[in-house]
């Protein structure tokens, strides 16, 4: 188990015995100790030793992965926090977790005969590689569903995203606030919403300090290592006017672009400063370590199963956006302007 049940017990002032009968489901102890036992297993990290309740039928909640072209969607330390977060939340309120993948290749009578495999009493969508016409088979399933890191203004859905807007404006005001005037954004060739709401919000914080984004400051990027490397290396060659600093639409997009510019033979933070945006671990295998925007990735998550199990019990009828707060990482790859 990786904690022992007397050292369990220590910790909440009962005896092993009585954390012995609400690990096995059994009867004698009062439902609040219950509570307590289960609570502290959540709060230590190991969730996955809660038992489903006793003589219950078995209660799913199913995750739906869609990937349209899993260029985004793939198996990054962002989404595997995202359904962790997910998988301790469910278990925490007794419920058991299915996943299924889907693709944007699907019919749509496969998407929902798919989403629908195995009786659940919910779902979650992960819905960040999809578009408003993607929704329809999804959104007339007879049960309750949670949109998860996107949202469409159309769909009377609830949803659980993050705050990309204040975020991205963060980023930049942090290049700002170090002199930095010629700010350069390397966004996604590839269209999601949450790129979208970042440059609405590099927008925004441009538009504050009284500028403008100028599409020559715009660098459109593959949203991976090797695409961002190999399109800012070929725009670093041209002779165009070349920023002091770069926000760049994830970390992955920033680490890529950082191989770039040490290839143009630049240096990080003294010629160019850069800013990502995510907080994955890439950002401190890079030397020098990469400022970023932290996103609560595991809190997503269990957001989105607290929402699902609130609308399950009756809860509000009117869909609810959760936006999720952001905050600013600064770390070695940004500093202020030289010879300013």
């Amino acid at each position: 188990m990786g904690i022992k049940v007397k050292d369990l017990a220590e910790m909440l002032g009962v005896s092993p015995a009585t954390v012995s009968l609400a690990l096995n489901n059994k009867a004698g102890i009062s439902q609040a100790t219950r509570q307590r036992i289960f609570d502290k297993l959540s709060e230590l990290g190991y969730s996955d030793r809660i038992p489903a309740p006793a003589g219950a039928n078995p209660l799913n909640i199913r995750l739906v992965i869609y990937k349209k072209h899993g260029i985004v969607v793939s198996d990054t330390h962002f989404f595997s926090q995202v359904i962790e977060g997910i998988n301790t939340a469910t278990r925490r309120y007794g419920y058991n977790l299915l996943v299924t993948y889907l693709s944007g290749q699907d019919s749509r009578e496969e998407q929902r005969r798919l989403a629908c495999l195995a009786p659940c009493n919910g779902v979650i969508l992960l819905a960040t590689e999809m578009a408003a016409e993607d929704l329809s088979p999804f959104l007339n399933l007879d049960i309750p569903i949670v949109l998860l890191d996107s949202y469409f203004e159309a769909a009377s859905a609830d949803c659980v995203v993050i705050n990309n807007i204040q975020g991205a404006a963060a980023a930049v005001r942090h290049l700002m606030k170090l002199g930095h005037r010629k700010i350069g954004y390397l966004h996604s060739s590839i269209y999601i919403n949450n790129f979208g709401e970042r440059r609405e919000g590099v927008e925004k914080a441009l538009r504050d300090a009284g500028q403008e984004l100028s599409e020559k400051m715009i660098y459109p990027v593959e949203p991976s290592i090797e695409g961002a490397r190999s399109a800012l290396a070929r725009m670093l060659a041209e002779s165009r006017e070349q920023p002091t600093a770069f926000f760049a639409d994830n970390d992955l997009i920033a680490f890529g672009a950082a191989q770039a510019v040490k290839d143009a033979g630049l240096r990080i933070p003294e010629d160019i400063s850069l800013i990502g945006f995510d907080d994955m671990p890439v950002a401190e295998l890079m030397e020098p370590h990469l400022s970023t925007i932290y996103v609560p990735k595991q809190r997503l998550g269990m957001l989105a199963v607290e929402r699902l199990v609130e609308r399950m019990n009756g809860g509000t009828e009117e869909s609810v956006k959760i936006a999720v707060g952001t905050r600013l990482i600064p770390r070695r790859s940004t500093a202020e302007i030289y010879g300013q």
